[in-house]
Formats: C-alpha cells, sequence, structure tokens
C-alpha cells in the first residue's frame, strides 16, 4: 500500500513539472548606443565595440547594447541632448559640434599646449571632469562614463608643404571647430569647415589645399593617397564624451551599475587612449611606407608661431573668465599634463 502511495506521490509530481514547466530565462536589458561614425570606423572597431562586448560578457548577456550608426538616431550636433532626453540610452559624440555647450571641455582645443599623445589629454580631461565641479556642470542631465581625445592634429596639404608660416599664407585648410577656426586665422590660413565626408573630394579637386588631421584620419580616410605632406604644428586636439541617459541609470540594477561603472571612468580612459595612441603610431607607419613627408618647423619658425598663438589662447581664457568660468584653472591643468 505504502509503494502504491510513493508510486502515485511520484506521478503527480511528474504530471505538475509538466504542466509547470520552468519559466522563461528574463530577456536581457536592451540599450540603444548612439554613434555619428559608421561601423567600419577605427574608433568603433577598436574601442566602442570591445566595450560593448566586454559589457554584454561581465553581464554574463543580461544586458545588450545595440549600436545606431552615422547619426541613425540624432544628428551630431543633437546628439548630446538626444541622451538627455532619453531618445538614446548612451552616446559617444564631439563637445564641439555642440557650440556654447563645451567651452571649458574645449579648452584642449586651444593651440601649443604640448600635449603629445591621446592617453595624455583623455587623462586630463578626465581629471578636469573629477575635480572642477564648473567643468562638470557641462555634462549636467546626464552619466558621464568617461572622456577621451584623440591624438594632436597636425597639418598636411596635397601639393605644397609647408616648412614655414609664409608657405601657409592665403591656403585653404580644412578645419573642425571654432577654436581651430581662430588658430588658423591667426597663422595666416583660409580655415574651411565642412562635413569630414566631404574632405576627401575637397582635397582631390583642389578646392582646399590641406586639412587639420591626426595620423589615423590621413590613412582611414585615404586622405595618404593624395596628400603627401604632413607638417607637425601643435594645432588642437579634438575631445569626446561618453554619456548616458541619467533616468536609464538610476533605472539600472545595482549588479548591471557596478559592472559598468568598472569599465567606465579611470579604466575607460586608460583603455581608449592606449588604443588612440597605438592607432595614430600603425598609421604614421603606414604613411611613410606610401612615401609621406613628415615636416618640423626650424626652432626660429617655432617661436614665431608660439607668439602668434600666445594671444589666441589669452583671449579663450579671458572670455572664460568674463563668464564666470575657471578658464585659467583649466589651462593650467592641462599644461601640467603636457608636462
Amino acid at each position: 500500500m505504502k509503494k502504491r502511495c510513493f508510486h502515485m506521490i511520484g506521478l503527480l509530481v511528474l504530471i505538475g513539472a509538466l504542466l509547470c514547466p520552468t519559466p522563461a530565462p528574463a530577456a536581457p536589458l536592451e540599450l540603444s548606443l548612439s554613434l555619428l561614425i559608421p561601423s567600419r570606423h577605427n574608433r568603433y572597431v577598436h574601442v566602442l565595440e570591445p566595450w560593448v562586448k566586454m559589457v554584454e560578457e561581465k553581464t554574463k548577456g543580461n544586458v545588450k547594447i545595440t549600436p545606431y550608426f552615422a547619426n541613425s538616431l540624432a544628428p551630431t550636433n543633437q546628439m548630446f541632448e538626444s541622451t538627455v532626453s532619453g531618445l538614446a540610452d548612451i552616446s559617444e559624440g564631439l563637445t564641439y559640434a555642440n557650440p556654447g555647450r563645451f567651452p571649458l571641455t574645449e579648452t584642449l582645443m586651444l593651440p601649443e599646449l604640448g600635449i603629445k599623445s591621446a592617453l595624455s589629454a583623455s587623462k586630463a580631461l578626465w581629471h578636469l571632469y573629477k575635480t572642477i565641479p564648473e567643468f562638470q556642470a557641462e555634462y549636467k542631465g546626464v552619466k558621464v562614463l568617461w572622456l577621451h581625445a584623440a591624438p594632436p592634429l597636425k597639418l598636411t596639404t596635397t601639393k605644397k608643404p609647408v616648412r614655414n608660416l609664409d608657405d601657409l599664407k592665403n591656403m585653404k585648410i580644412w578645419v573642425t571647430g571654432s577654436v581651430p577656426v581662430v588658430t588658423g586665422k591667426a597663422l595666416g590660413f583660409s580655415p574651411v569647415p565642412m562635413a569630414p565626408g566631404d574632405v576627401y573630394l575637397a582635397l582631390e579637386k583642389g578646392v582646399i589645399d590641406g586639412a587639420i588631421a591626426d595620423n589615423e584620419i590621413f590613412v582611414s580616410r585615404k586622405f595618404v593617397d593624395i596628400s603627401k605632406y604632413f607638417t607637425e604644428l601643435d594645432i588642437t586636439q579634438v575631445a569626446f564624451y561618453v554619456v548616458m541617459n541619467q533616468q536609464k541609470w538610476d533605472s539600472l540594477p545595482p549588479e548591471v551599475k557596478k559592472v559598468l561603472e568598472e569599465l567606465s571612468g579611470d579604466w575607460a580612459v586608460e583603455f581608449s587612449g592606449k588604443i588612440r595612441d597605438e592607432e595614430e603610431k600603425e598609421a604614421e607607419e603606414a604613411a611613410k611606407a606610401k612615401g609621406t613627408t613628415y615636416i618640423q618647423f626650424s626652432d626660429g619658425e617655432k617661436e614665431k608661431v608660439s607668439k602668434i598663438l600666445a594671444p589666441v589662447k589669452e583671449k579663450y581664457v579671458s572670455d572664460l573668465e568674463a563668464k564666470g568660468l575657471p578658464g585659467k584653472k583649466v589651462l593650467q591643468e592641462l599644461i601640467k599634463f603636457a608636462k
């Protein structure tokens, strides 16, 4: 009798298991990543895509980050605001694309700062963000994951090598951002802003004489095929942000926040800065192998450049101070990182 009862109980348990299957695992938390660059861009392939994979792996598949490329979620100049509003969960964008919003951050775009690498510039930006409240206030409305920078930009020209300031006179040069426009005018060339995708054709057709670019852009955008000279002037650097919608951040489970914090901040600054510098070195070697000539100004010409550009820096900083912003302090901290 007891044996029959046990068999009956077992049968009931089996029937219950069949009628009440194990609940399906919860769907992963989906986050959108808004990008201005295409999927084949080196910054995505070497920095952002590995970061996405690391986040997904460390959360054991509980987070799924979907990239939206080439401004498909928002135009470049609305990337930041689209993240504040929640249209995008995460964005990587350019600070100079939002005129007037990041004046302290754009101090990095001043010439003659002496910062030699993407890593140093990225560390400087992150230090400024962590230590200066007014700098931090430029990113109000989002959770800042990290800030990073491009390597120092140089001058590339197509037909005419630039060996001194006189060679620069009246040349038409592509620049990005309002600060390099002022720098270009001070040095005597005509700055020509345009969309990055239009620059190759403009160089090829002679609409412009050259461009302000780093080695990586020079090679990846094929400028190296038509532009054979690179003059190493300390003209500017470009700053990027990686930010998350604040409400989305606040809603994340603690274990997901922990992973994102581990893979952002100081770690991400180091990670992205080192990769950008490695890309720069590899691109310079590739450019030299294709016959690119790298030109250094003489000490006398460098001194002339410094004298011409000192007022550009002074005016930018004094304009910040007039608005109640710590321009002098930010400039001093950037120069410390250069040293």
